[in-house]
């Protein structure tokens, strides 16, 4: 008579999502600390439950570089693999609410230019009036690290101002927003309404940073009507768009932004049409194929309200 020899100890359970869910935060935020921030807990209870992830897993999941915790080969495994397992599990949540007739659940939102965070600060509050249940974690993210994010399930939709075509991930333009001079609000440019677009290249132009979206759209599109940036005045290149205005105001130079992102601008600043008028793009990226509920609801909501909200 043969006895089979004892095989590899199996767990009498499955995975708690809520230990895989603490130990992709310390994945993505590089330490403890990052995650007890990001998931509002403490920090013991953080490493708490990482340890009695590892015991029951048998095997080492962090290993320390530096001041950052970053995963062993078995880590980078089992966060391949947790993104995907709670990922099916908060779309089968929002599936469920959907069946019961509302929408419930998290969105995970990023943003990329002050553009984005300015339509995102008219859309959310409009969406939230209609739909109370879902709630937003907003991240600010550049273009290029948003891409890798959402193909791994780290974020679920981006707005940018760059269009984004890559594998795994579908792109629409959200909207395109008329682009204006923003000039001091003086002697010289109060009286002026419009500025024909050639004359641009002629004036102490404010830019956004060399490689930034914003630079990259302006250099692209002024290009095409002949108009080269580098032969404008020196003047000081900003980070972020938006960052220009107390530049302006002070009288260093103009800059050119999305009009409905300065109407209402805190600082003294004159608005001047351009002539011809052109848009400055949003586009809403996302995962390709068949997007989940919510992200469908979301979607569908932004297409169609965006341009009312904004007016």
């Amino acid at each position: 008579m043969f006895s089979a020899s004892p095989g590899p100890k199996v767990p009498n359970a499955m995975l708690d999502t809520y230990q895989l869910q603490v130990f992709l935060a310390v994945v993505e935020t590089g330490s403890y600390t990052g995650a007890a921030q990001r998931l509002h807990l403490t920090q013991p209870a953080v490493s708490r439950q990482v340890r009695l992830l590892q015991e029951r897993l048998g095997v080492r999941l962090l290993r320390r570089s530096g001041r950052r915790m970053l995963p062993t080969y078995a880590g980078e495994r089992l966060a391949e693999v947790a993104r995907q397992v709670l990922g099916l599990s908060r779309q089968l949540e929002q599936e469920m609410a959907l069946l019961r007739g509302e929408a419930a659940g998290m969105l995970r939102v990023g943003g990329s230019g002050a553009p984005a965070w300015h339509v995102l600060g008219r859309l959310l509050p409009a969406f939230r009036a209609e739909h109370p249940g879902v709630g937003f974690r907003l991240e600010a993210w550049p273009a290029e690290g948003a891409e890798r994010a959402l193909r791994e399930g780290r974020l679920d939709l981006l707005l940018c101002e760059e269009e984004v075509r890559g594998r795994g991930l579908a792109c629409d333009m959200l909207l395109g927003m008329e682009a204006v001079l923003v000039a001091p609000a003086d002697e010289r440019w109060s009286q002026r309404k419009r500025l024909p677009l050639r004359k641009v290249a002629t004036l102490p132009l404010i830019l956004p940073a060399s490689g930034t979206p914003a630079r990259r759209f302006l250099e692209r599109y002024l290009e095409e009507k002949d108009i080269r940036l580098t032969s404008t005045l020196r003047s000081p290149e900003v980070p972020e768009p938006g960052t220009a205005l107390p530049l302006v105001a002070g009288g260093m130079g103009v800059t050119i932004l999305p009009r409905s992102l300065v109407e209402q601008a805190a600082v003294p600043i004159h608005l001047i049409t351009l002539w011809p008028t052109f848009p400055w793009p949003l586009y809403l990226v996302r995962r390709a194929g068949e997007p989940n509920r919510l992200e469908e609801v979301f979607c569908t909501f932004a297409l169609k309200n965006v341009r009312t909200l904004l007016r």
